[in-house]
């Protein structure tokens, strides 16, 4: 899917979310320089909480979930959904260290779900929708916005 060029930087960042979502699910392969055992994935996520995905939601609600609503009532229902699943990958990630060992798979697994699938609406629909949708004009205030952010 070619992404216009304001959300290209956004895109771009999916891909490490799409690689730590594969990782946390059940049957994930190892991959070179990621932990692989229960323990070492939960603090590897809490980390990528801080250092990624904090920023990456920031980046998203300050840009894009701005201007989608403005867009269509359907880009405002999208864009509220897309919201609540940020905070609660949020509140499932910051409840990782109180999950006992025996249920640490399970959560790691139904975290790793939750943000592939998150991730694969914003790309293959919100954003198809946002990028067909927005007029060329707010699509260049999105692309300043987004630059502007990054900074």
């Amino acid at each position: 899917m070619k992404r216009h060029e304001s959300l290209v930087p956004i895109s771009r960042q999916h891909h490490s979310g799409l690689l730590t979502a594969r990782l946390l699910q059940y049957g994930a392969p190892p991959y070179k320089e990621m932990p692989t055992t229960p323990e070492a994935k939960r603090s590897y996520t809490l980390d990528f909480l801080d250092e990624h995905l904090r920023p990456h939601f920031k980046l998203e609600e300050e840009t894009v979930f701005i201007l989608a609503p403005e867009v269509s009532e359907e880009l405002a229902k999208q864009t509220k959904h897309l919201l609540a699943q940020h905070r609660e990958l949020e509140k499932l990630i910051l409840a990782l260290p109180d999950v006992k060992m025996e249920a640490l798979p399970d959560k790691l697994d139904e975290i790793g779900k939750l943000l592939e699938q998150h991730i694969r609406h914003e790309e293959r629909v919100f954003f198809e929708q946002l990028q067909q949708e927005l007029p060329d004009e707010k699509l260049k205030v999105l692309q300043e916005m987004v630059l502007q952010h990054l900074g």
